[in-house]
């Protein structure tokens, strides 16, 4: 019988610093915020392709940002506004930046990094956004952009230095510059020059993520972690983190070995919650999807379709929806998880004292989802 496996949870966020004056901790770590789910780059490993027969496209308007997220901000360390799409497509994307941070929230997002021109870098400063994530996908423009294939390498790269050297001439903390990077079988082994690149760049830190949502059998058999990694993989993540440490830049690489005694997963639904374009408040960004019926999903290369999951939608209350049974029934699963894996529990079975061996199970929905295997 396995026991429990105490992992201490990772996250996509960095460790930003607390806000100036900050006392006690906020209720929730993190909302991800859903601005938009349009986008032009095309990723090969994007559910828009997969699913787009039955993708449900459009913006979160300022007016329920404004009225009824706006209000309950104060609750949240991190507002991070961006899901399924590219953030900077919206219009009122800097209104609702500039609204969380009234609210003494720290502000980010992830972008492809197509729009990070000069009046938008001035404004990312201007501002003082905490923390800015670009995605490449290799480190030449044929591995880049046939996995990203409508983003332009050159152009790319150019818009990361820019905001990189503007940051630096104005001796700025903020942005936090992360440059992400996900690996799959396709371009893992860039990873090494990736951490030149990123450096050369004047990158802050570098986060590689492990494809970890697979809508086609095709996308399941491009990820690169597994129950026993293969030695070249292992191989290539050393020399990956070799680079790293000589010229000194962070690399927070996601494991390649699969553990699937993971008691909560890396997105962590117990301090954290996502909000779709639609408003509906979600466990996070999978189950959260803007789709039509069922969610197709492979897993071990079988296909394993979920429903998604809404607490309740914004318009109802974002107080009563984070209060209410639908959210808390599926928080206690995981609750009842960690209690799984407490020093005391451990102690009594290992004593004899209880004859709980095995960990409850999390959330329907999660029981076939890469993320509930710590990667």
């Amino acid at each position: 019988m396995k026991l429990p496996h105490l992992s201490g949870i990772g996250n996509f966020f960095p460790k930003l610093k607390s806000r100036a004056g900050s006392k006690e901790k906020r209720p929730f770590s993190v909302v991800q915020i859903e601005v938009t789910s349009r986008c032009g780059t095309g990723c090969v490993f994007c559910p828009h392709d997969a699913l787009s027969g039955k993708w449900i496209e459009g913006d979160m308007t300022v007016e329920t940002y404004r009225e009824s997220i706006a209000p309950h901000l104060d609750l949240f360390e991190l507002v991070y506004l961006q899901g399924w799409g590219e953030p900077m497509l919206h219009p009122g994307l800097w209104e609702m930046i500039g609204i969380a941070q009234a609210k003494g929230c720290k502000t980010g997002f992830t972008t492809n990094g197509s729009w990070l021109q000069a009046e938008q870098n001035k404004k990312l400063l201007d501002m003082g956004v905490n923390l800015i994530s670009v995605s490449f996908a290799g480190t030449a423009a044929t591995v880049h952009e046939s996995l990203r294939t409508h983003s332009d390498f050159s152009h790319l790269s150019t818009n990361f230095a820019s905001l990189a050297n503007l940051k630096k001439q104005r001796g700025c903390e903020h942005p936090w510059l992360e440059l992400h990077f996900l690996m799959t079988r396709a371009n893992l082994r860039e990873i090494p020059s990736l951490v030149e690149l990123a450096a050369s760049l004047g990158a802050d830190e570098i986060v590689a993520t492990n494809l970890t949502y697979s809508p086609s059998l095709a996308l399941d058999q491009m990820h690169v972690f597994n129950d026993q990694p293969l030695p070249e993989d292992i191989e290539i993540l050393a020399q990956a983190k070799k680079n790293a440490e000589r010229l000194n830049i962070p690399l927070r690489a996601y494991p390649l070995q699969a553990e699937p005694n993971t008691l909560v997963c890396d997105a962590n639904p117990l301090d954290t919650i996502f909000i779709n374009h639609r408003g509906d408040v979600t466990p996070c960004v999978y189950l959260g999807l803007t789709v039509q019926g069922a969610v197709p999903r492979y897993f071990h290369g079988e296909s394993r379709p979920f429903e998604t999951i809404s607490f309740g939608n914004t318009r109802d209350g974002l107080l009563q929806v984070l209060s209410g049974r639908e959210r808390k029934t599926f928080v206690d699963m995981f609750n009842r998880r960690n209690l799984s894996g407490t020093p005391l529990a451990l102690f009594s079975y290992m004593t004899g004292q209880s004859r709980e061996s095995e960990i409850p199970p999390p959330p329907v929905p999660c029981q076939f989802c890469y993320k509930m295997l710590g990667i």
